[in-house]
């Protein structure tokens, strides 16, 4: 009979059941719990609602209530969890008001209501828990410390959670458990996610026993913030190492634009035969499509093809694939990887208008911006970017304005991208005065370059006017970059006015401007 009742969510059966049970267990034994529980229908019950969700779990606290059975703290610690489950029957507040019928909850009941609210985003109420437990004298475990550190790290305001990390920390210290792994484990990942590195770094470097999870959060919190060498340097005095700790390494080397070294690494981690995983080859992939190393990127390719990875529907690993193959230049391996996709999301399909855009496949990318836009995927600001520099490479002027202004449709605000982006299709095609207007209705500042880029346009075009107004502007704006006085000057040469040439190089000379020398790179 048992086992029908678990197959399915609770019923009334369930509850007249479990109503008889303990109405009948507690007339029996004055302390029955301890040797009834493990047979108890409780469980089963419990297991039954846990599985489904959608049930409303207040019609078993109501027999808790009326069997009595509320008044033991273990039941009472499961109840409680019940209700707290994610999914649309959690409800905080009402378990809340549960907890404060309990006399004496246990340090399971506590510690459900402060992960409760550490997961709700209310670290201050976690931590007043935490204080109101130490009130009635019931003692926290490990557990406990690790949850109020987690409460710490997620919350908002940093300034405000590391003080009140800091506190918790001290309560840490006060109870003799820092040297506790996972506790200390939580209270490095708190201060590495805050950024205070040279917390994080005191309290690893004066600990007795570390495990991989120790090493890898100082590794990856030190490739975040920039500092690869003292992340390096960890990673060398590594007593073991995981595939964890390698694709920190390498990811630390990407974020900082170091992509040689990020694909070194790569090649070593193989070489001592740890096999990457999609995180790791999402990382190698970006050092590739940075470099323009297209024979390691197709390996990586042939390698995820081999272990059936983009089976897996990994929408991360494809997205990456393609950007690799854009920024390679490889278009048709590029759409290849796209059209065999299911489900992407817009991440994916920016990557790919994008890259469509930049290698002048115009049409195809606004296609494709077509396409998303019925298939229900919302385009973004990087969508948009994607999009306009499509139509600027084609001189597409018409589709360029409509798509700018249909961008509040979709919630998208412009940004000084997208104006730029305007400003410049405009300007590439003779329409000076129109791109100037854009970049001086812009809610915000104007950069340099996008000025700098209608002066080309002015200059290109024969529209001295224009360009004149534009670089002097431009000058103030950069009075000591050479480049603007010989753009000015290369203007006015143009147009035949050579004074006005001659008094820009001039002025170049006696401000001491000096004109950048150009640099190439490649591979």
């Amino acid at each position: 009979m048992q086992s029908s009742h678990v197959q399915n969510p609770l019923t009334i059966s369930h509850l007249k059941l479990l109503s008889t049970l303990f109405k009948s267990t507690f007339t029996s034994h004055p302390n029955p719990l301890p040797r009834f529980i493990p047979d108890h229908p409780i469980f089963p019950l419990i297991e039954s609602a846990q599985a489904h969700p959608h049930t409303d779990p207040r019609p078993l606290h109501a027999h808790t209530i009326t069997s009595g059975l509320i008044r033991d703290p273990f039941a009472a610690s499961r109840v409680i969890q019940l209700l707290l489950l994610p999914g649309p029957a959690a409800d905080l507040r009402y378990a809340t008001a549960v907890f404060n019928s309990l006399h004496h909850p246990d340090v399971y009941t506590w510690n459900a209501m402060i992960a409760a609210h550490a997961d709700q985003g209310f670290p201050d109420s976690a931590v007043a828990f935490y204080f109101c437990m130490r009130a009635t004298r019931a003692p926290p475990n490990t557990y406990t410390f690790a949850l109020l550190v987690k409460a710490c790290i997620h919350g908002g305001d940093t300034g405000k959670l590391i003080g009140l990390g800091k506190e918790v920390h001290g309560q840490i210290l006060k109870c003799g458990v820092e040297d506790v792994i996972v506790v200390k484990n939580s209270l490095l990942n708190m201060y590495c996610g805050m950024d205070h590195l040279a917390e994080a770094r005191l309290l690893f470097d004066k600990s007795w026993h570390l495990d991989l999870i120790s090493w890898n959060t100082l590794i990856s919190a030190y490739g975040k913030n920039g500092d690869v060498v003292t992340a390096g340097e960890l990673f060398e005095r590594m007593p073991e190492r995981s595939l964890v700790s390698w694709s920190a390494m390498i990811d630390g080397y990407v974020r900082n634009g170091d992509f040689s070294m990020a694909l070194r690494l790569f090649d070593e981690m193989q070489d001592e035969g740890m096999e990457p995983d999609v995180v790791t080859l999402v990382s190698v992939l970006k050092a590739c499509a940075q470099l323009g190393a297209l024979d390691q990127g197709c390996r990586i390719h042939h390698y995820i093809d081999r272990n059936g990875l983009a089976r897996e529907g990994n929408v991360i690993l494809e997205t990456a694939l393609v950007d690799m193959y854009c920024k390679c230049g490889c278009m048709d391996e590029a759409l290849k990887v796209f059209d065999g996709v299911r489900g992407g999301d817009v991440v994916l399909w920016n990557a790919m208008i994008g890259g469509l855009a930049m290698h002048g496949h115009a049409e195809r990318a606004l296609e494709l911006f077509g396409m998303m836009k019925e298939r229900g995927i919302i385009p973004n600001e990087s969508t948009f970017i994607g999009a306009l520099c499509a139509c600027t490479h084609a001189g597409m002027v018409n589709d360029g304005k409509k798509i700018f202004e249909s961008m509040r449709e979709y919630g998208v605000e412009p940004q000084r991208e997208h104006y730029g982006c305007l400003a410049d299709l405009l300007g590439r095609a003779g329409q000076v005065e129109e791109a100037e207007q854009v970049l001086l209705s812009m809610p915000m500042e104007p950069q340099a370059s996008q000025w700098g880029a209608l002066m080309s346009a002015c200059r290109t075009h024969h529209k001295i006017d224009v360009g004149e107004r534009v670089g002097k502007h431009l000058i103030s704006l950069e009075p000591y970059d050479g480049g603007r006085y010989v753009l000015m000057a290369n203007m006015y040469a143009i147009n035949g006015q050579w004074d006005d040439a001659g008094g820009m190089r001039r002025a170049m000379e006696e401000i001491g401007a000096k004109k950048e020398t150009g640099r190439s790179f490649i591979e």
